[in-house]
């Protein structure tokens, strides 16, 4: 499913898709070599950064997934799923959970079998507390409305570089927390001023 989604894409904040190495049993997925590594780290490591330019490129790509034909959710939006290349620019990467949409208008297509993954799998702390609280696979489906959430997630994650509710190390807190639609903590107006240049 990841190959069929990604090797369709082609986009400047789109980690680019080379082929595939077939060793044994094993498929690999190539892609070329990204040496900054993932967003999250990269600001960390370099906190005079311009944040909002990486997470305007971020808001491109997501828009040109989105508006792809067919549109593409994404379905696991985080700072680990987000390359920076040597350029400095960001990357939309790890296509795992992701569908091709064919009814853009969200509703149910006899003809669209989505993976179970798409339903249940992804990480709770980008998560819509809908998708959280979902007691069916319909509920549970993702959606770009649900990238978009993950992405105000990804805001909040790079501008203060640590994952959303990483106080909590309990799973059930956690869930509990994102069911009654808790929103993460946010730095002081001092601690990210900087970062908005």
């Amino acid at each position: 499913r990841e190959i069929r989604v990604w090797r369709n894409l082609r986009h400047p904040h789109v980690l680019p898709f080379i082929g595939i190495c077939v060793l044994g049993p094993t498929t690999y997925m190539l892609s070329p070599w990204i040496e900054k590594g993932n967003a999250l780290d990269y600001l960390r490591l370099n906190p005079d950064e311009n944040c909002l330019k990486i997470l305007l490129q971020v808001a491109q790509g997501l828009n040109y997934l989105h508006t792809f034909d067919p549109m593409v959710v994404h379905g696991d939006l985080k700072g680990a799923n987000i390359f920076i290349s040597g350029s400095g620019d960001a990357l939309i990467a790890d296509f795992g959970l992701s569908e091709m949409i064919i009814d853009p208008e969200g509703g149910s297509n006899p003809n669209q079998s989505n993976s179970t993954a798409f339903y249940a799998a992804g990480t709770r702390r980008w998560q819509a507390p809908e998708l959280v609280n979902a007691e069916t696979k319909e509920e549970a489906k993702r959606t770009t409305a649900s990238d978009v959430f993950a992405f105000g997630r990804v805001m909040t994650e790079l501008l203060t570089l640590q994952v959303p509710f990483a106080e909590i190390k309990n799973e059930a807190e956690l869930i509990r927390k994102i069911s009654l639609g808790e929103l993460p903590r946010r730095p002081p107006a001092s601690h990210s001023s900087h970062r908005h240049r």
